[in-house]
């Protein structure tokens, strides 16, 4: 066995010493040296474990590196893998609620139990909600990983670790007598065809106000989903949210007698502006052709619903009322799915499950009226 276990006359404890190969930067000799085990045999069990893992090369130098440094590093490449506005939002949740408590640690020094107590620390004092939480840890995960696969720590401590249990919101959704009503008493209002594709197509904001006119084939009735305005509306990502977002969603006559009335009336717009104008191709858009900002649709789309008398929702909500009012017109979950853009079926069945007591009821009184003669 290679190494070395030596006593300590000064302290009485016993040490251990063992080559771990050369420095690549000097190519110096590099020992690793561990101290301070209370019996002989303590030193042996470790050093035959530090043999083991240089032998199987699964041994990893303790870096000294503090996580501050390597989340610098760790951000400059996560650049070219999110959007400008992912990457904004994941460093503001590191700067505020990581950084403070453990971005001085050693990354050798963070263990599952350190986690665990940022976890705590952020329920107690950051008055956080679970889901944000969720969100943070992470962060904090996908980062380590990588730095598991740098060979700068051993495994990832994030892990092991218990998140606070998330409570689930309850979904708020128009009926479609309420859908009805809305779109009956809004047509004169400015983001009326903002709604209509919502309600319709079941679309995300950003996918809604990144629509461009060549996106759209009205002849085949598809709207084709190739970009999405950022949700700080100051940039377009191409693409979608995820693979599963980049879709086709095929729309009714309806709604595309309502896109060309639009389109007639942007066409106005545009000749009364003049050169002012900026023709992003944008199907929703300013007066000047300027991309819409969300959260003043998010706003409007309230003060409208609210001077109606209607139950005030989120924009959102609105992709949620039409998963929810086309499960309950028994269309098949897997084209819904699709329309939405969902990663899979369960995620759909998952999130409109509130929806599903309803449908038990109607299958129970079609399986009577299927069985009458019994």
């Amino acid at each position: 066995m290679k190494g070395s276990i030596t006593k300590n006359k000064k302290t009485g404890k016993w040490d251990i010493a063992i080559d771990i190969g050369n420095d690549p930067s000097t190519g110096k000799r590099k020992q690793k040296r561990k101290r301070g085990f209370s019996t002989k045999k303590e030193a042996e069990i470790a050093l035959t474990r530090l043999n083991g893992d240089l032998i199987e090369g699964t041994y990893i130098d303790p870096s000294k590196k503090k996580l501050n440094e390597f989340m610098e590093e760790w951000f400059e490449t996560r650049r070219m893998q999110v959007s400008r506005r992912t990457l904004i939002n994941q460093l503001s949740l590191f700067n505020h609620h990581i950084k403070p408590h453990i971005g001085f640690s050693r990354l050798n020094e963070i263990n599952p139990s350190v986690i665990q107590k940022l976890i705590t620390t952020l329920v107690k004092n950051a008055n956080l909600q679970p889901s944000s939480i969720s969100k943070i840890i992470a962060i904090l995960k996908v980062a380590l990983e990588k730095a598991v696969k740098l060979q700068l720590i051993k495994v990832n401590p994030v892990t092991n670790v218990d998140l606070p249990r998330e409570n689930k919101t309850e979904m708020i959704v128009w009926d479609k007598s309420q859908v009805d009503t809305f779109l009956s008493n809004s047509k004169k209002f400015r983001h009326y065809t903002a709604c209509l594709i919502a309600v319709y197509t079941g679309m995300r904001k950003g996918e809604i106000l990144g629509l461009r006119w060549k996106d759209l084939d009205l002849e085949k009735k598809v709207i084709y989903i190739r970009q999405t305005l950022e949700s700080d509306g100051k940039a377009f990502k191409a693409g979608a949210k995820n693979t599963s977002s980049v879709r086709t969603i095929h729309i009714s006559n309806q709604l595309i007698s309502q896109l060309k009335v639009h389109r007639k009336k942007l066409t106005e717009e545009r000749l009364k502006n003049g050169t002012p104008y900026n023709d992003l191709d944008l199907v929703i858009c300013t007066k000047y052709g300027n991309p819409i900002d969300p959260p003043t649709l998010s706003r409007r789309f309230k003060e409208q619903a609210k001077v109606i008398g209607l139950p005030v929702i989120r924009f959102h909500d609105l992709r949620h009322t039409h998963a929810t009012l086309l499960i309950e017109q028994n269309v098949n979950v897997k084209i819904i799915s699709e329309r939405l853009g969902h990663s899979s079926i369960q995620m759909t069945l998952d999130r409109y499950s509130h929806v599903l007591p309803s449908m038990q009821q109607d299958v129970a009184k079609q399986l009577d009226n299927l069985f009458k003669s019994l």
